[in-house]
């Protein structure tokens, strides 16, 4: 009896184990998983009283049944996770689901044996060997590897054997060009004695005047006013001497002395001008011009003769002859009874020697002693401002002259040097305009009414 009705329970509750057995599906990994093998503790038998639960007539059935063919027991299926080695990127732990289950390569279990029993025996839960989620090995993060850049090789600088002191470049002279008319090729040997007297200057040229060389020069920190074309030297009080820079020609003059009444006073306003060419072979065709003097030992009857002295109008009744140098153009004139002046026209001054006497202007309540000296040298450019007529004169007039001369900047363009007889002149430098380091004219030549003899 007991043998039969195990025969006939042992396949039910097989079939029911089948059923219910789950199933785990693992999603596919993108990464493979190492492979595990799900153990199963199957429970312990219980031995049940059997005989004593079951009824009489149930046992005379089951006694009567034929014997069953024994039905085999299913084998419990999983999926296996596929073998390999395991990358940085892991899914979680796999979630159990009932989904249908793919075909695996199955692998061989152990078929558990269950005694049956009259209560249906609750799906034993696999003890399931959690998979580990594998460590990923760090990626190692690269340290980089800095190649710092070659040091370039140096060059050998090619080390100058000292030679003699080459003869100086005709570029070499401070702000005067190559095309200048300069015989200059250099600058002073020495600068002995060179520009020892810079506080004489004054108000320099304005640098919208200047074509030529340096713009600025004069004492600093003074602006000129506009269209001034020259530098005053401030070392003069009323009727000093003034001495040639250079060898020079007389070429013409233009007499503007004029004066003032101001409270019962009789105010002189100084405005003679005298035009020069250079006659030394360092500055060839170089004009230059003196204003603001009081008189000139050139201008014989200049304050000798009534008709030559100054005037109180401001108007165009001038005195002027000869080659007279404006700031845009130049030209030839005689007008205004000039010939009462006898100008020596044509007359050569030698560097140091007088040729005029400074002059006076007032300045407001008081006057003002000076002289202004302008330079228009040579070159082979022609002057961007030549013919400009900011007066509206005739075109005919501001239309002549010489194209070429450039107005330069007197404090910065030349070089300078006290005169005495005895010294040494570098080619090109120029001679202070003023008696200085001891040296004196003649007491006659201190004179104003001193005039020089006409020359033969």
């Amino acid at each position: 009896m007991r043998r039969t009705l195990a025969l006939v329970l042992t396949p039910l509750i097989a079939l029911l184990i089948s059923c219910e057995q789950p199933t785990i599906a693992v999603p596919p990994s993108p990464t493979p998983q190492p492979t595990y093998t799900p153990s199963f503790t199957p429970l312990p038998s219980p031995t049940p009283n059997l005989e004593a639960t079951v009824p009489a007539n149930v046992k005379a059935t089951v006694e009567a049944m034929p014997s069953p063919t024994p039905i085999p027991s299913p084998t419990a299926t999983h999926t296996p996770f596929s073998t390999s080695t395991a990358t940085s990127t892991l899914s979680p732990t796999a979630t159990h689901t009932q989904a249908p289950t793919p075909t695996p390569t199955p692998v061989p279990t152990s078929t558990p044996t269950f005694t049956p029993t009259h209560t249906p025996m609750p799906t034993p839960a696999p003890t399931s060997t959690s998979v580990p989620t594998p460590t990923p090995t760090p990626l190692p993060t690269p340290t980089p590897t800095y190649t710092p850049s070659p040091t370039p090789t140096r060059v050998p600088t090619s080390t100058l054997t000292p030679s003699p002191t080459p003869t100086p470049s005709p570029t070499a002279i401070r702000g005067v060009p190559v095309t200048s008319a300069s015989a200059i090729t250099s600058p002073p040997p020495s600068m002995v004695g060179i520009n020892t007297h810079t506080d004489a200057y004054g108000t320099g040229a304005d640098p919208a005047m200047i074509t030529l060389g340096p713009k600025v020069g004069g004492q600093p920190g003074v602006t000129p006013y506009a269209g001034k074309h020259s530098m005053s030297f401030e070392v003069y009080r009323h009727g000093t001497p003034v001495l040639a820079p250079i060898d020079m020609v007389l070429v013409g003059f233009q007499n503007d002395n004029t004066y003032q009444i101001q409270n019962g006073q009789k105010v002189l306003n100084s405005g003679l001008q005298l035009f020069f060419e250079s006659a030394s072979p360092d500055w060839p065709g170089m004009i230059i011009w003196i204003y603001h003097l009081y008189s000139s030992p050139l201008l014989l009857g200049h304050y000798q003769n009534p008709d030559c002295g100054e005037r109180e109008d401001w108007g165009e009744n001038v005195q002027a002859q000869g080659h007279l140098y404006m700031p845009y153009y130049d030209y030839v004139t005689d007008k205004g009874n000039a010939g009462a002046c006898q100008a020596l026209i044509g007359y050569t001054v030698k560097r140091g020697e007088l040729f005029g006497f400074a002059g006076t202007v007032p300045l407001g309540a008081g006057t003002h002693s000076f002289a202004d000296f302008g330079f228009k040298v040579s070159d082979t450019s022609e002057n961007p401002l030549f013919g400009f007529n900011p007066k509206g004169l005739p075109a005919s007039t501001v239309q002549t002259g010489n194209r070429y001369l450039h107005w330069v900047q007197p404090g910065s363009f030349f070089y300078w040097k006290s005169y005495s007889p005895d010294a040494k002149f570098p080619s090109g430098v120029l001679a202070y305009p003023f008696e200085s380091d001891g040296y004196q004219l003649p007491a006659e030549q201190h004179d104003v009414n001193f005039k020089y003899t006409p020359r033969k």
